[in-house]
C-alpha cells in the first residue's frame, strides 16, 4: 500500500507539472506521456502533434520528427513504459476508473472468452494506430489524428470551452471527436485501462522499450508457484508468471505488491 500511494503521489504531483501553464510556465518540451498542447493550463507540447507536424502535406521536417521521439527514446531506454504508471495524467485518470471496470468485467459480463493470446492480439491495435492514424494520413490526406483524439477533447476542447465559450471556433471534425471521446470513456469504464492497452499511440513508441530498458520488472519462474496473484491484479491483463519483459509492462508494482512468495522484483541493469 505505501509504494502504491508513493505512485499515486507521482502521478498527482506530475499531473500538477503538466498545468503548470495555469501560472504562465510554459516550455519547449513535449510530453513524455500523452497529454493535449490545447489544454489552456499545459506546460509542454503533445509528443503527437509534432510527429504529425513534421510530416503534414507530404513534407518532412526530420528534425521536428526526431525531437519527440528523442523525449520518449529517454523515457523508454530508462523505464521502458513506466511513465504510463507513474506519469501520464490519462494513466492516472483510468486507476480511477480501474476499480469500476473490474466490477463491471465487460468480456466475461458478456461471456466473451478472452484469454492471453485474445488480449495481445488486441493490443496491437495501438500500433495500427500510430504507424496509420500518426504517421501516414497526415502525410498523405492532411488528416491528423490529434484533431479527433479524445485525450485532446478531454484536456483541450472540454477546458476551452469552459473558459472561453464564446471564443470557441470547432474544426470540421468536431462532432466525429465528441463520438470517439464518449467511446472513450465508455472504454475505460468496461476494461481496466483500456485506452493504455489497445489504443494509445504513445504506449506503442514506449513498449517495445521494456525489452531493454534500464528498469524492468523481474519473475523468478524456477520458483513460482503459479497461484496468479500477480495476473489477478495487473491492470494490464499480462501473463506476469510467464512474462519476459512484457511490452504491455507499465511497471505499477501491482504484481510485485501482490506475490504471496516475493518472487516478483523490480530490476535494473547493471
Amino acid at each position: 500500500m505505501k509504494f502504491q500511494l508513493k505512485r499515486l503521489i507521482t502521478q498527482i504531483s506530475i499531473f500538477i507539472s503538466a498545468n503548470l501553464g495555469a501560472i504562465r510556465l510554459k516550455t519547449g518540451f513535449c510530453y513524455p506521456f500523452f497529454y493535449c498542447h490545447a489544454c489552456p493550463a499545459s506546460t509542454s507540447a503533445c509528443p503527437l502533434i509534432a510527429i504529425e507536424k513534421s510530416l503534414y502535406n507530404a513534407s518532412f521536417s526530420w528534425k521536428l520528427f526526431i525531437y519527440p521521439f528523442l523525449i520518449l527514446g529517454f523515457f523508454g531506454v530508462t523505464t521502458g513504459r513506466g511513465v504510463c504508471g507513474w506519469a501520464c495524467p490519462i494513466g492516472l485518470l483510468q486507476r480511477a476508473t480501474g476499480k469500476i471496470a473490474r466490477k463491471i468485467n465487460f468480456f466475461k459480463r458478456f461471456g466473451i472468452s478472452v484469454n492471453y493470446s485474445f488480449h495481445k492480439k488486441l493490443t496491437y491495435l495501438k500500433y495500427f494506430v500510430l504507424i496509420f492514424l500518426v504517421i501516414i494520413t497526415p502525410f498523405l490526406f492532411n488528416f491528423m489524428f490529434t484533431d479527433v483524439c479524445p485525450v485532446g477533447f478531454l484536456t483541450g476542447t472540454i477546458p476551452i470551452l469552459i473558459l472561453n465559450p464564446y471564443k470557441f471556433v470547432p474544426n470540421p471534425f468536431f462532432w466525429f471527436a465528441l463520438i470517439i471521446f464518449v467511446l472513450f470513456f465508455v472504454l475505460i469504464f468496461l476494461v481496466e485501462r483500456g485506452w493504455c492497452r489497445y489504443f494509445c499511440p504513445v504506449g506503442a513508441i514506449l513498449a517495445p522499450f521494456n525489452k531493454i530498458s534500464f528498469i524492468y520488472v523481474d519473475v523468478n519462474k524456477k520458483n513460482c508457484i503459479h497461484c496468479n496473484a500477480c495476473s489477478e491484479v495487473c491492470p494490464m491483463g499480462i501473463d506476469v508468471p510467464n512474462m519476459n519483459r512484457d511490452p504491455e509492462c507499465i511497471l505499477c508494482g501491482k504484481c510485485v505488491n501482490a506475490c504471496p512468495k516475493n518472487l516478483i522484483k523490480f530490476k535494473r541493469i547493471k
